[in-house]
């Protein structure tokens, strides 16, 4: 039970597996899969043990147009729209890392997060759903006005259907099993644990590289994460808006695909541009134990 329990606490898993990515590394090479196929594993099963309790028959995605919009502002203006000009601080490789980071939209981890934190949660999907989908034509958009070359369209599709249809498809399997609440936040943790081993073990270097380089990718990581996020909260707070919105809203306006950016990054540019995602998703666990922290739904 004691074992149950831990498991089952965002805190304790999300800052063991960066510390055990950070003595160990990535998961070893004689496993026959990459990181980015563990990363993308994890992700898929996040997204379909979140999606359980979620109804997809009579879901009005009308009634969430209000939440789509705010989204896609919060996403791609206010997130992008920072990154962007924090990038000029950089020059070269560097740069370019930041406006990928700045191109893709926010984690699907979105999802999982909002369920744990007891979000909404049907708005929440529905607007991740319509930030992919905006996004076969605003990543391409981003990288081709700030790097010259755009993103393809068919990349984008490829992680529509991977990381949001195909759980979507999943969790209704899983839906018939009638598990506890407690294990599938068990299973989502096990699943966001390996995501940090793979991305965060896989780039230790850059902790163990040029420090004033490191320092100056977490300042600009902290900043569009902790400094953005607590800046919407206490606006949205004095606004009246509730904790149910706050939290998905939270994270739209903070949290992006990390993920997807490195990968981008090191297939389209070079391997020094993965650097500002990996350093951002350091800096977005630290921000993930402080919102589950600060933003813990009431007791039952």
């Amino acid at each position: 039970m004691k074992l149950r329990r831990l498991l089952a606490n965002n805190t304790v898993m999300l800052a063991s597996a960066f510390v055990a990515a950070l003595i160990f590394g990535g998961f070893p090479e004689a496993m026959g899969v990459t990181s980015s196929d563990i990363s993308m594993l994890s992700l898929g099963v996040m997204m379909s043990f979140s999606l359980i309790s979620l109804r997809f028959r009579g879901l009005d995605v009308g009634a969430h147009r209000k939440a789509m919009l705010r989204a896609l502002f919060l996403s791609f203006v206010v997130s992008s729209g920072v990154t962007i000009a924090l990038a000029q601080f950089f020059q070269g490789d560097l740069r370019d890392g930041w406006i990928m980071v700045a191109a893709v939209p926010s984690a699907v981890s979105v999802i999982p997060f909002c369920y744990m934190l007891r979000g909404e949660l049907e708005a929440t999907l529905v607007s991740s759903a319509a930030l992919y989908f905006a996004a076969l034509l605003i990543t391409p958009l981003i990288t081709l006005l700030f790097l010259g070359q755009a993103v393809s369209p068919v990349t984008m599709l490829w992680y529509v259907a991977g990381l949001i249809l195909l759980p979507m498809l999943v969790s209704r399997l899983l839906r018939l099993l009638n598990m506890k609440e407690e294990t599938r936040h068990i299973a989502i943790n096990i699943a966001f644990a390996a995501l940090i081993i793979a991305v965060v073990g896989t780039n230790r270097g850059v902790f163990l590289g040029e420090p004033l380089m490191l320092l100056s990718l977490l300042i600009v990581a902290l900043v569009r994460t902790f400094g953005v996020g607590i800046a919407y909260n206490a606006v949205a707070r004095r606004r009246g808006v509730p904790r149910e919105r706050r939290v998905p809203e939270l994270l739209f306006a903070t949290y992006k695909n990390t993920g997807m950016a490195a990968a981008m990054s090191m297939a389209l540019l070079a391997p020094a541009a993965a650097l500002p995602a990996a350093v951002l998703m350091s800096a977005e666990i630290a921000w993930l134990i402080y919102v589950t922290r600060s933003m813990a739904p009431p007791a039952r």
